[in-house]
C-alpha cells in the first residue's frame, strides 16, 4: 500500500534562491515571504519509509514529478493519490505497466461519464473519454478507459473515490476503508517538518546546492529512523506505524552520539539490539481522545496581546 503527494518546503530569502525556486503569489499580487522548494514523494503507508522523491521549483507541476517515479512502484500494489494526481495519462500508465498495479483517488467535479455497470447505491462502473490533450501527449492511450466510482459516508459527509480496483474482489467498504490511508503521508511529511526541522520557518541553507543537499540529508535521516522504527515494531509484534516518531527520532539521536564515542567494532550487534529494544517502548496510545469543538486560534503576533482589554468604541 503506498501513497503519492506533494509537500512545499520554505528557503531562505534570498535573490539566489528566490531567483532558482520561485514562490506563489498572494491575493495582492505580491509574492510570497519565502522562496518554496516542491517535494513530491511515493511512501509506504504502513511503514512510513519513502521509496523516492522528486525536488523542483515551486512552479514545476507535482503530477509532472510523480511521472519520474512511476516505475518505483512494484506490482500487486495499491496506490493512494490527492486529487491534484487525476491525470488519464499518469493512472492508466501505472495500472497497464505492471502486474496489478492499482490506484485510488478523490473524484473531481464536473467529471463527464456514462454508467456502464451498478453494483449497488454506493458502487458503479463509470465509462470516461480520454482528453485530447493526454492523447496528444500519449498516444498509446485508448480513447476511452472505464473507472469505478465508490461512495461512503465519514462523520456525515459523503466522499467519493475513483478506483482501478476490481468489485469482484474489493467490496465497497473495503475501498472506503482503503483510502483512509492516505492520511499516513501527511503524518510522514508532518514528521519531517515539525519533529527533524522543529518547526523551522525555513531550511537552514542559503546555496542552492546547500539547499538539496540539506533536503536530501533530510529524507535520508528519515528513512534510516523509519526503517529501525519498523524492524523494532516487528519484533514487539506490531504496525510499524504504531512507533511514536518524535520520541524514537530523539533516541536514536542521542544513541548515536553514545555509540560513536564507544569503540566502533565491539558489541555493535548487542547495541543494536538495545537501539530497537528503546524504539520498541515508543508505542502509540490509541485510547479514544476527548471530543473538544473547533475554534478559531488568535494568529500568532510578535506584539504582546492583552486579553482583557476593554473592547473598542
Amino acid at each position: 500500500m503506498f501513497a503519492v503527494d506533494g509537500a512545499l518546503l520554505r528557503t531562505a530569502d534570498t535573490p539566489e534562491l528566490r531567483d532558482r525556486f520561485g514562490s506563489g503569489n498572494t491575493s495582492t499580487d505580491r509574492q510570497t515571504p519565502f522562496p518554496m522548494l516542491r517535494l513530491v514523494a511515493l511512501m509506504n503507508v504502513r511503514s512510513h519509509l519513502i521509496l523516492d522523491a522528486q525536488l523542483s521549483p515551486y512552479r514545476r507541476s507535482e503530477m509532472r514529478l510523480a511521472d519520474d517515479f512511476l516505475q518505483q512502484i512494484p506490482d500487486r500494489s495499491e496506490t493512494l493519490f490527492d486529487k491534484g494526481f487525476w491525470s488519464a495519462d499518469l493512472l492508466l500508465s501505472l495500472s497497464t505497466a505492471g502486474d496489478s498495479r492499482h490506484w485510488l483517488i478523490p473524484t473531481r467535479k464536473n467529471l463527464v461519464s456514462k454508467e456502464v455497470v451498478r453494483y449497488n447505491p454506493q458502487d458503479r462502473l463509470l465509462r470516461m473519454k480520454v482528453s485530447a490533450q493526454a492523447r496528444k501527449r500519449n498516444p498509446d492511450l485508448p480513447a476511452f478507459w472505464d473507472v469505478r466510482e465508490v461512495s461512503y459516508e465519514v462523520q456525515s459527509k459523503v466522499k467519493t473515490v475513483l478506483t482501478s480496483l476490481p468489485a469482484d474482489v474489493y467490496s465497497t467498504e473495503a475501498i472506503a476503508e482503503l483510502y483512509q490511508e492516505r492520511w499516513e503521508i501527511e503524518l510522514g511529511f508532518r514528521d519531517i517538518k515539525s519533529s527533524m526541522q522543529q518547526n523551522a520557518v525555513t531550511l537552514r541553507s542559503k546555496k542552492i546546492d546547500l539547499v538539496y543537499q540539506e533536503v536530501w540529508g533530510l529524507l535520508l535521516a528519515y528513512n534510516i529512523i523509519r526503517r529501525e522504527a519498523s524492524q523494532a515494531a516487528v519484533a514487539f509484534g506490531r504496525s510499524p506505524s504504531d512507533i511514536r516518531f518524535k520520541p524514537a527520532c530523539q533516541y536514536i539521536a542521542v544513541q548515536l552520539i553514545v555509540m560513536a564515542a564507544a569503540n566502533p567494532i565491539s558489541a555493535t550487534g548487542r547495541r543494536l539490539s538495545e537501539l530497537r529494544t528503546g524504539v520498541g517502548g515508543m508505542f502509540l496510545d490509541h485510547r479514544p481522545r476527548p471530543s473538544r469543538p473547533r475554534t478559531v486560534k488568535i494568529s500568532k503576533t510578535r506584539f504582546p496581546v492583552n486579553r482583557k482589554a476593554a473592547p473598542l468604541k
